[in-house]
């Protein structure tokens, strides 16, 4: 009987993280992942089911902390969205994960993870609607459409989508980007709408 080690584990998945970044999900090959990581295609089945199982380890905390980021418990601020504490949590998730992210945002079409600018749109929108139909309300204001949360959303997924992908390992260029967007689209948008 052979033991799993975690070095090969280790070789495997950062060959599969090179491997997705420059191909994406769908290109990828296995026996290129295998080759790259000094192993037989086989020996990499022994560690993952198929590809999905490779690609979804890879990408599934990237995504986890995303949700935890959007859905946090911040305290809410007078500028609505809590801020400093959102772009705190997605520059450490950048800083952490950068190559996954990539590939998250990227190169995952073909994967579970495929929709995934919509999912974030969603995420998003649902957490601002939470936020401002309260302060809407309290102020005796009507909004006459919610689709402009979706419109709000997407932009800041877009943007800060453009960011990462036009910054790469320039944290500090990208985290100044990201809080004039957020702050840009997010601040006091209660009294805006």
């Amino acid at each position: 009987m052979q033991y799993l080690k975690e070095e090969v584990k280790k070789a495997i998945v950062e060959s599969a993280l090179k491997e997705f970044k420059e191909k994406s999900y769908m290109k990828a090959s296995m026996r290129s992942i295998a080759k790259n990581a000094g192993v037989t295609v086989g020996n990499i089945y022994r560690y993952f089911n198929n590809k999905d199982d490779l690609f979804n380890f890879i990408v599934d905390p990237v995504w986890m902390d995303l949700e935890k980021v959007i859905f946090g418990n911040y305290d809410l601020s007078v500028d609505l969205f809590p801020i400093t504490e959102i772009i705190s949590s997605i520059m450490d998730i950048y800083k952490r994960f950068n190559n996954e992210l990539f590939i998250l945002l990227h190169n995952s079409s073909g994967s579970k993870y495929g929709n995934i600018k919509e999912e974030l749109i969603e995420l998003i929108k649902k957490r601002i609607e939470e936020e401002t139909l309260p302060l809407l309300k309290k102020n005796n204001k009507v909004l006459k459409d919610k689709f402009i949360f979706y419109i709000v959303s997407s932009a800041i997924v877009d943007s800060i989508y453009t960011i990462m992908k036009e910054c790469g390992d320039d944290f500090d260029r990208a985290e100044a980007l990201i809080k004039q967007t957020i702050t840009i689209f997010s601040k006091d948008l209660y009294t805006k709408i």
